[in-house]
């Protein structure tokens, strides 16, 4: 019991739970996951949904303060509605996981019971490693928007003003940890996947042996089932609760690597070309950890069709065998999205060119737009 207690994910939850994302925790006296809705929880949601609206109400109300010469009317207004934006992502994202806590702890479950009994021999080292890595880019993405930000950009600006920007690398902290934990649930999915076919494989080369046709079948049935219930947990729970965030994440990715990259052409200075790299790649971490996620959901998709592959090229021996594999194929003939973002698109490897076509396309309008400035002035100046 207190190494299930104990399980890779645990700190994921505890740490959800502590920055009100939700209230899921572990009943060791029950043995199962469990509602805890503890007042702190709520109390520090509720205080952070509050002060986001906050924020968002200063920051519109004082829509032209700290507006920076050097970025022009254009990059100014673009980079002001990021943050709004920012802010407002996290207010609907926060809103949307305390609102869907029921079907999240029926994620959480199953996750779990899948974790203890088919993978209950392994010592998974990927959440730990993450959840270090999470913490290391919170805590360089806050020295960088400190630096950067406060001391730098809003070192003439109010108080009010500086508090109400430090909304900013919350969105990340909050984001972070709700990623983190999708990645690691997906990774789980796909080592569960990977440990179904290894049995799948198994049943097959005993396929052939009369004295274990029915023992074979049965195995097959639990083999085949808990591939369409892994399937349709990708498919419906977990792309219901963090398919929603995801979109989220893709749409705010595309405005903010946008802004890095036309800040970094507009904005001028004598820093070392590495140092504006580094800053800059401090500055995406949220975006990196969106196209990181978008992998290992593309690496579930990849390992969950595999399962048809296997089955596809095992010769017929006019068994029972033959008849449950045949329907399995006619049911996963055509593959489908396994993880979408709320079924607005697949999240696999294709949502990069998504992303990629969202930016430029931004960057041209940007690009017109500053370029439309610039010619009002110079008509300005022979006025």
């Amino acid at each position: 019991m207190d190494e299930f207690q104990s399980g890779e994910l645990c700190a994921y939850y505890r740490l959800c739970r502590y920055l009100g994302i939700f209230c899921i925790d572990y009943n060791p006296s029950k043995k199962k996951f469990h509602l805890r809705r503890s007042a702190i929880c709520y109390v520090v949601h509720f205080a952070i949904q509050a002060y986001l609206v906050g924020c968002m109400a200063v920051l519109v109300i004082y829509w032209r303060q700290c507006f920076k010469r050097e970025l022009t009317k254009t990059g100014n207004h673009f980079d002001r509605l990021v943050m709004v934006l920012a802010l407002g992502i996290l207010v609907v994202q926060n809103a949307w996981l305390i609102w869907l806590q029921a079907p999240h702890l029926r994620i959480v479950r199953q996750i779990e019971l899948c974790r203890r009994k088919q993978l209950g021999h392994l010592r998974l080292v990927l959440p730990k490693r993450l959840l270090w890595l999470i913490i290391g880019t919170n805590l360089l993405y806050m020295a960088n928007f400190i630096k950067t930000c406060v001391f730098e950009w809003l070192s003439e600006a109010s108080r009010l003003f500086v508090v109400t920007s430090l909304g900013f690398p919350l969105r990340y902290l909050v984001t972070s940890f709700t990623m983190g934990t999708y990645f690691c649930m997906v990774h789980i999915v796909r080592l569960v996947l990977s440990w179904n076919q290894s049995q799948i494989t198994a049943i097959l080369e005993h396929s052939g042996d009369p004295k274990q046709v029915s023992a074979n079948l049965l195995r097959m049935r639990g083999c085949l089932e808990l591939h369409d219930r892994l399937v349709l947990l990708c498919n419906v729970e977990i792309s219901l609760v963090y398919g929603f965030i995801a979109w989220l994440s893709w749409m705010f990715a595309s405005l903010d690597v946008t802004g890095v990259i036309y800040l970094t052409m507009v904005i001028q200075n004598n820093k070392p070309i590495g140092l504006k790299l580094l800053t800059n790649i401090v500055w995406l971490s949220p975006t990196l950890m969106t196209c990181a996620a978008a992998f290992m959901s593309n690496r579930v998709a990849v390992q969950a069709n595999k399962t048809a592959k296997i089955l596809a090229k095992v010769p017929r021996t006019g068994t029972g065998l033959d008849r449950m594999i045949e329907k399995f194929l006619l049911k996963n003939l055509r593959q489908q999205p396994i993880l979408t973002a709320y079924g607005f698109f697949a999240l696999d490897k294709s949502t990069l060119f998504k992303l990629f076509t969202a930016i430029f396309t931004y960057m041209v309008i940007l690009v017109q737009f500053k370029e439309m400035e610039n010619t009002t002035k110079s008509i300005n100046k022979f006025e």
